[in-house]
């Protein structure tokens, strides 16, 4: 049997699942892809219900108590699960069909020895330890990150989306460098192939926050910076997409979940973007607020400086300095030709770097050369 079908395997759901999954669909044209979803495979295993509830309660149930996280969450975090899962794949992958498989992110190893195995990650485990704003009694047990390890290290490749996780599989993992691939990531929404902006030329002084997790995402820093920048700038105004905070801020829109097809418009009226996040794994919505051609306030936090080039494609802030966001806030506000100049280079970064065409060329050519010449077409 020739070896013609992909396994592309989702771990759970999250907002870049489909444009990785088309990615591939794209860059390995000559392949079949098949869709496994570990929810599904969990759902089927009907058996594993009680004993992971005990694991949860083992290993989770001070916070589960606590209301630190839920049951639901916590559910699929257990040793037992992850043991369950691994297993599980062998009757799963299929070496003589499976010319190798494919991970988005990094809760399982659903590795099969016999089948090379591509993993793209936007995060580790330990990630979380090099923000000053991670509680590290919020850190898994020991023994689900002693198997975390593992993920890793059953890998062909890891490909990551920003080079600080690429590091911290090196210092948190012991990853060598010629495992890890730092191939980035493109947008989720539709963008034009050159900005169409209609924000007066960066001069209307409109802000966009998008994010659904106000508290980790910077918002309530955002905030308060937003006052100190109206006593400057009595004009400006914040819309804030995803988030639905209770606010009393003058100028201010909040709109909460939009439909993605409607966020173009939104960043084609804003004469800035600002992501002031606290904690971020990613932070995929400031790439597209470059592609949309913005200038960029955002913190120092995870990926966030890969992309934002402090003085080139907008401006990085400690996390949690609200003076000196207010401070970058104004000073782009006050400056359209400043802001046009960040927004035309952190257009071209992007293009250049943050397209899932780009990535998914970036991925072939490591997957192509870790594969045996024998087993492809």
């Amino acid at each position: 049997m020739r070896k013609d079908t992909i396994a592309f395997i989702s771990t759970y759901e999250h907002p870049s699942r489909d444009s990785i999954e088309q990615t591939i669909r794209e860059a390995f044209p000559e392949y079949r892809l098949e869709n496994i979803v570990l929810k599904d495979l969990v759902k089927a295993h009907r058996r594993w219900l009680l004993p992971n509830l005990y694991h949860v309660l083992a290993e989770y149930g001070g916070k589960v108590f606590k209301r630190e996280v839920s049951v639901r969450e916590s559910y699929f975090w257990t040793s037992y699960l992850f043991c369950r899962v691994r297993d599980a794949m062998r009757s799963v992958l299929d070496p003589s069909r499976h010319i190798f498989s494919f991970q988005t992110q990094s809760l399982y190893d659903t590795s099969v020895p016999g089948v090379p195995h591509f993993i793209y990650t936007d995060h580790t485990h330990l990630s979380n330890l090099e923000s000053q704003y991670f509680d590290r009694r919020n850190l898994r047990p020991a023994r689900w990150r002693a198997l975390e390890r593992t993920i890793y290290e059953n890998a062909t490749r890891v490909f990551t989306r920003s080079q600080n996780v690429t590091a911290d599989l090196a210092k948190h993992y012991g990853m060598h460098a010629d495992k890890v691939i730092c191939v980035y990531a493109g947008a989720n929404v539709n963008v034009p192939s050159q900005p169409q902006l209609a924000n007066d030329g960066y001069a209307n002084q409109r802000i966009l926050f998008v994010g659904g997790d106000w508290e980790r995402k910077g918002g309530p820093d955002l905030a308060l910076a937003f006052e100190q920048v109206l006593r400057v700038l009595p004009r400006a105004h914040l819309t804030i997409i995803g988030a639905k905070p209770q606010l009393t801020l003058p100028n201010c829109t909040i709109l909460g979940q939009v439909p993605i097809g409607e966020l173009s418009a939104h960043f084609a009226q804003s004469s800035l973007f600002c992501l002031p996040s606290r904690l971020e794994p990613f932070g995929i919505v400031v790439v597209e607020a470059m592609l949309h051609g913005l200038p960029v306030v955002a913190s120092s936090e995870g990926a966030l400086p890969d992309m934002v080039r402090d003085g080139v494609t907008g401006r990085v802030v400690a996390p949690g300095n609200v003076p000196q966001l207010a401070a970058a806030l104004i000073d782009l506000l006050q400056d359209p030709s400043l802001c046009r100049q960040y927004g035309e280079a952190g257009f071209e970064l992007a293009k250049l770097r943050y397209t899932w065409p780009a990535v998914g060329a970036r991925m072939r050519a490591e997957i192509l050369r870790a594969i045996p010449a024998h087993e492809t077409p």
